[in-house]
């Protein structure tokens, strides 16, 4: 069983640098809509808790985030490659930037203008989502305070692009591409943020360019159909691979926890099957899907075992 099945939901930024990875690629894959909000009874049987999207199944594998599906994207389809002329450290360092400063600038200063129109449902799950330290609506109230640092972020992608260049690594598309268009796409998708990138006319011929990358061959699969491949199928990185300069001397067959280090504190248990420096697999059982292997990056995440 090699069909991707990508879990996902259309508003979801960090979903759209993946949907540009099949696009680049020309890959078919299956759409798995998952809800916004919890409760995600499709999802998190099939993750052992982690709630967060985007969540990659190939049967019975399931790559939570995505640098850990970029990486297995490019390694069963390596053309065209993500990382032109060998810049896969510049483009996960990007991703990292994109991610966790782009990102974290942007969210706060659209949030700050639809305010009005979220929902108390959502509200109430990013509360959550964030620990329950820090409520939502505090992040709400930022946005003028973060709208320079947005602006700041923003200029290192006009300055990147400003010698005439496609694409931020020159003339090939990359990961860099896709982490740093996510954010992007987040603000020109809403009419009450579009306008504020109109000082950067390098940054949106970049994003039209970007866009019209497309996102590869679409078909919808039910979720429960997910399941269903999940409990048919047997993980195919079943083998065990030992890291023998692990800094706290994880190997195989112990019991682990993996959790994520910013937010969606929801941890994930299982006996580990497989690490090194860049991604932890651990093995899990639960009726609705079987015998599943579940695959996290290292950085950004929280290994211990127990």
């Amino acid at each position: 069983m090699t069909e991707l099945l990508f879990h996902h939901y259309d508003a979801s930024p960090f979903s759209e640098k993946i949907r540009l990875c099949f696009g680049h690629k020309g890959l078919a894959w299956r759409s798995v809509v998952q809800p916004q909000i919890m409760p995600k009874p499709h999802l998190v049987p099939l993750t052992g808790g982690y709630r967060r999207i985007p969540v990659l199944q190939i049967g019975a594998d399931v790559y939570c985030d995505s640098q850990a599906i970029a990486r297995v994207l490019e390694r069963l389809h390596p053309e065209p490659t993500l990382f032109p002329g060998g810049s896969v450290g510049l483009c996960f360092a990007t991703g990292f930037w994109a991610d966790r400063l782009l990102f974290q600038a942007a969210v706060p200063v659209l949030f700050s203008r639809i305010g009005p129109a979220v929902p108390e449902a959502f509200i109430e799950d990013r509360r959550q989502l964030m620990g329950g330290q820090l409520d939502f609506r505090a992040v709400m109230k930022a946005g003028p305070l973060f709208a320079d640092q947005l602006r700041a972020h923003v200029s290192l992608v006009e300055d990147q692009l400003r010698d005439g260049r496609e694409f931020l690594l020159d003339a090939a598309f990359s990961l860099a591409d896709a982490s740093a268009y996510h954010p992007i796409w987040f603000l020109l998708g809403m009419p009450p943020t579009r306008g504020i990138l109109d000082e950067f006319p390098g940054v949106r011929a970049w994003a039209e360019r970007v866009r019209a990358i497309g996102h590869g061959r679409r078909a919808e699969c039910p979720p429960e159909e997910a399941l269903r491949i999940a409990r048919e199928s047997r993980p195919l990185s079943a083998t065990t691979a030992v890291d023998e300069r692990d800094p706290n001397g994880l190997v195989p067959g112990i019991r682990v926890r993996v959790v994520p280090d910013d937010y969606g504190f929801d941890p994930v248990e299982g006996e580990l099957v497989a690490s090194s420096r860049h991604e932890v697999a651990l093995r899990r059982e639960a009726p609705e899907v079987g015998e599943v292997v579940v695959h996290f990056p290292r950085a950004g995440f929280r290994v211990t075992a127990f």
